[in-house]
């Protein structure tokens, strides 16, 4: 799990029905949850007021909760995520494993405007695989920007969980954007927190782009699609 203090940690076990019964899970859908998962449990819970809460008409953050999954095959990682994102109104980060690799998720949250009780997921990344026992570059670049203490923005725990989302995309789709290097360095960004909220769905946005124009079958096709591209770029560059 990321390097949290361990004053948040928890190291409760979930039980499997826990989210079975709270997405309400057709027989196919159960069945593939429960063959799939191995193992649940709750192991860090940031709360308290070093990262103050927001509660206002659009979010209720006032924990972010750090859950592990043992699952046979991270295959199955993004099928689960989105059954237990769902079943979670807090914000999640959850880390997936299948005793080889990890993976991690996480999903922006923003209360129902019809029923404040439950949320709607405005965004969600699933991060790239990492090797679990060992270090790579792409591991040792993701803890290091994603880790708890360099984190810059602290001014709600909704801020805090937003830069972390996107310094992940940022490591693991490094050829996504030429400049992903120089955003993630740039501590101007990450304190203002209405700019930073706009990097995620436009780094999701570029990355739809370029698949798009790489499946292009004329010149008029991926001509079009260019020019969304170089639009994106310079959102993106006028934020860094």
């Amino acid at each position: 799990m990321l390097s949290l203090p361990e004053k948040f940690k928890k190291d409760v076990p979930i039980t499997k029905v826990t989210f079975v019964r709270g997405a309400e899970l057709a027989g196919t859908e159960k069945k593939k949850f429960e063959t799939a998962v191995e193992s649940i449990k709750l192991s860090y819970q940031m709360e308290g007021f070093d990262i103050p809460n927001i509660v206002n008409d659009e979010y209720n953050c006032q924990v972010i909760m750090f859950i592990s999954l043992k699952i046979k095959d991270l295959k199955q990682a993004s099928f689960i995520s989105k059954i237990i994102q769902k079943c979670i109104n807090a914000l999640c980060v959850i880390e997936f494993t299948d005793g080889t690799d990890v993976q991690y998720s996480f999903a922006d949250k923003r209360l129902n405007r019809q029923n404040n009780k439950s949320i709607v997921i405005e965004n969600e990344y699933l991060t790239e695989k990492m090797p679990l026992n060992f270090q790579n570059d792409l591991k040792t670049l993701f803890y290091l920007y994603i880790d708890y203490e360099t984190i810059l923005n602290r001014n709600n725990k909704h801020a805090y969980y937003i830069e972390m989302m996107t310094k992940a995309f940022l490591v693991c789709e490094r050829g996504i954007y030429a400049g992903a290097d120089e955003m993630l360095e740039n501590k101007k960004l990450w304190y203002d927190e209405a700019n930073a909220a706009e990097c995620f769905p436009l780094l999701r946005q570029l990355k739809t782009l370029k698949l798009t124009a790489s499946k292009a079958k004329t010149i008029a096709e991926k001509s079009a699609v260019n020019k969304q591209i170089k639009a994106t770029i310079s959102d993106l560059e006028v934020l860094k």
